[in-house]
């Protein structure tokens, strides 16, 4: 039987614990959805533009992943809702916005220079 004072100060303890700074780790689920965006991104060459708007999201991540969520049902109708609520579960998490960055920008890296650039 477990003693239910150390659970209630066991569950206050954690009440407002954050993750870790750093970027978010990505599950295979997550790193697949994530892996097609960038090299969609990089296919493009919109790799500049998209970090800039990335970067200047972040503080507002969890409000856009709220709207996400919100917007599923009318996702569904274009795209993948699996992909589309596997993002915005990630867009809840602290650190998922660097985590995207990375990938894009190790995906630019892999790419090679554009042609546009030369």
């Amino acid at each position: 039987m477990t003693d239910p004072a150390r659970s209630w100060r066991d569950a206050l303890r954690h009440a407002f614990a954050v993750e870790p700074p750093g970027p978010a780790t990505l599950t295979d689920a997550e790193a697949a959805v994530v892996g097609r965006i960038a090299d969609e991104i990089v296919r493009r060459g919109m790799v500049a533009p998209a970090l800039l708007a990335l970067e200047s999201f972040r503080p507002l991540n969890a409000i856009g992943a709220n709207a996400m969520h919100a917007l599923t049902p009318f996702a569904s109708i274009v795209g993948d809702p699996a992909a589309f609520t596997t993002l915005a579960a990630l867009l809840e998490r602290r650190g998922s916005v660097e985590a995207i960055c990375l990938v894009i920008e190790a995906r630019s890296r892999a790419a090679g220079p554009s042609p546009e650039s030369s």
